[in-house]
C-alpha cells in the first residue's frame, strides 16, 4: 500500500514540475516576442 503512495506522489510532484516548466517556457517565450514588437515600433516612431 505504500508503494501506491509513492507513485501518486511521486507522478504528482513530476507532473507539477513538468507543468511550471512548459509555462515557464511558453511565457518567456511569449515575452520575448513581444520584447522585439515593442522594439521595432519604437524603432519606427523616432524616424
Amino acid at each position: 500500500m505504500d508503494t501506491v503512495f509513492i507513485i501518486f506522489w511521486a507522478v504528482l510532484i513530476l507532473g507539477s514540475i513538468a507543468w511550471y516548466g512548459g509555462l515557464v517556457f511558453y511565457v518567456g517565450i511569449k515575452a520575448g516576442r513581444d520584447i522585439r514588437e515593442m522594439l521595432k515600433s519604437l524603432s519606427k516612431d523616432d524616424r
